[in-house]
């Protein structure tokens, strides 16, 4: 099943950065939560509409009367004091912003990182043209081929203004553009979607029931705009509720357990861009890949199918080459431990909008197959809850003309 979960209330996401009143005194927000959250949130539902013994389930569910019959840790898997556990045949993909329409789902992603804005001064208040970076040649390579950094190529603009970062959003229809190597929409800024408020507290000594001098706090929430939620495609969960006929229902999801409601979607259609990818990757100098959702690497930000000084490797039988890259700085993922009431590890990951330069001789059919809407990430397990859904995108060099390295910025 796919849902579309539209929250009631204002929403909190922890980044994964400590948090205590009086020292590290604000708690930030991260939206959309990372696939770590959505999978306790889908997990939780389960439990709560169809078993409601946590502790049982904690347990292995030993003392359960209905164990013989009973398949939600087969759906879900199971807690482990030892370690994380497993999650069962669970799958999941996403979360995405998203926005419900009178009879459709519009789905944003965010802005690619190899995507810059041209600064304008002469008119500061247009709009900003956005363009592409491309991979240098290594014959046209600001310096020698020898030192690149990583054996990587260098991501270049013929733009001759200055380019800076640019954020924000593309709808699903806009960002098959991008994928395609067509002229770039306009971008959905992200207050248009959600907006972020603070709220400040004081830590409470329970005991006196009275306030503790100096433990101030700073909790920052999200505000969703009307009809803005989260998108997420689930699969190998039997039944998400109670009633098994049931399409809409309340859903507790983040900090303090805000209300939402669901809706069950249909699933996201990519079948005429795979059509229109395939005749523009035969055309193109090799794929990209896209991280529409953060992943985990063993090796930071390289995957550990790649070999660190080639930067070659094999994934699912096709070889590649890793040419350049467009990554942002890291993103801190942690989490607490509902079972065992303890924090989980935390990792450095990259985030979403990362983009990844590939060359191979294999087939279009293959790299489709291989990559487009598949989760990517080192361990099978956060891959399996959505960590590195990853969308297939064409592109090619940016040739230049001689000396003119030096103007463009």
């Amino acid at each position: 099943m796919n849902i579309f979960i539209e929250p009631s209330d204002v929403l909190l996401f922890r980044d994964g950065r400590p948090f205590s009143a009086g020292e590290g005194h604000r708690a930030r927000s991260i939206f959309p939560p990372t696939p770590n959250t959505m999978q306790g949130v889908i997990r939780s539902k389960v439990l709560a509409e169809r078993c409601g013994r946590y502790q049982s389930y904690r347990d292995g569910c030993a003392q359960c009367p209905e164990q013989q019959t009973c398949t939600i840790p087969e759906e879900i898997g199971k807690p482990d004091k030892q370690g994380r556990g497993s999650y069962g045949a669970m799958q999941i993909r996403g979360p995405l912003i998203a926005q419900r329409q009178p009879s459709s789902l519009k789905v944003y992603f965010p802005v690619p990182a190899d995507v810059v804005q041209v600064k304008d001064k002469e008119n500061p208040d247009a709009i900003p043209k956005l363009t592409y970076l491309q991979p240098l040649p290594s014959e046209q390579q600001p310096f020698g081929e020898n030192d690149l950094p990583h054996q990587l190529l260098t991501l270049w603009t013929p733009e001759t203004k200055p380019v800076e970062a640019a954020t924000g959003y593309w709808s699903q229809e806009e960002f098959r553009k991008y994928l395609l190597g067509e002229p770039l929409a306009e971008l959905v800024q992200p207050t248009q979607l959600y907006t972020r408020e603070s709220r400040f507290g004081i830590e409470v000594d329970n005991r006196k029931q009275t306030v503790q001098e100096g433990r101030l706090y700073q909790t920052e929430f999200i505000r969703c705009e009307q009809q803005v939620g989260l998108y997420v495609e689930l699969e190998g969960i039997r039944q998400f509720s109670a009633d098994p006929a049931a399409r809409v229902g309340l859903i507790a999801i983040g900090g303090e357990n805000r209300a939402a409601s669901y809706t069950e979607q249909l699933q996201l259609n990519w079948a005429d861009l795979d059509q229109q990818l395939l005749e523009k990757l035969k055309r193109s100098a090799g794929f990209k890949l896209y991280l529409a959702t953060p992943t985990i690497f063993k090796q930071g930000w390289l995957p550990q199918w790649l070999d660190p000084h080639t930067l070659e490797g094999e994934h699912s039988g096709i070889q590649v080459k890793l040419v350049a890259t467009a990554i942002a700085r890291y993103q801190t993922i942690g989490g607490w431990d509902v079972a065992y009431n303890r924090p989980k590890p935390t990792y450095r990951a990259v985030p979403a909008g990362s983009v990844y330069y590939f060359t191979t001789k294999a087939d279009p059919e293959q790299i489709i197959q291989t990559f487009h809407w598949k989760n990517l990430a080192d361990d099978s397990f956060d891959a399996q809850i959505g960590f590195g859904l990853s969308l297939v995108g064409c592109w090619n060099y940016c040739h230049l003309k001689q000396n003119t390295i030096g103007e463009a910025k």
